[in-house]
């Protein structure tokens, strides 16, 4: 069970840069052949100043940007082996191109456990992630539900 003092917890930041050829690869990797992913000229002639990021990038972002982000998991109380992916959800605030550099803030905003049969029970937390870019700017949150079998 996790360690409900901990809502409202924020983690140090962590940093990524986006970078033009991950835009690509990711929309190669589930099958978009859309050429504003594939190219910045191509991208320019459908309107964007460069290649726009990818909708569903920000999965990447926790995971390749915040290295200690298991550890910060542990320090919860969550057993990390236990973990089901509840839902994800994206809020743009401004647009996101290659080169820029993007600051994190993982925050855990929500938490209730569940009682289920037989004395199981599950653990549903609520975790945001505010994005600034290198100007300070907002640009993104991501919210991300996980649930953790006990």
């Amino acid at each position: 069970m996790f360690d409900k003092s901990k809502i409202g917890q924020s983690f140090p930041p962590f940093t990524i840069e986006v970078e033009r050829g991950k835009i690509r690869e990711l929309a190669l990797a589930i099958g978009d052949d859309n050429p504003i992913y594939q190219s910045r000229e191509e991208a320019q002639a459908a309107g964007y100043p460069d290649v726009p990021l990818y909708p569903t990038s920000p999965t990447t972002f926790a995971f390749w940007g915040n290295r200690k982000m298991v550890g910060q998991l542990v320090s919860l109380g969550i057993n990390v082996m236990r973990i089901l992916h509840g839902e994800e959800e994206y809020e743009y605030l401004a647009p996101i191109y290659p080169g820029d550099t993007l600051t994190g803030v993982m925050t855990l905003v929500d938490g209730k456990t569940r009682q289920g049969q037989g004395g199981s029970s599950m653990d549903i937390l609520t975790i945001e992630i505010a994005y600034t870019n290198q100007h300070g700017t907002p640009v993104l949150k991501a919210r991300e539900v996980i649930i953790v079998r006990e």
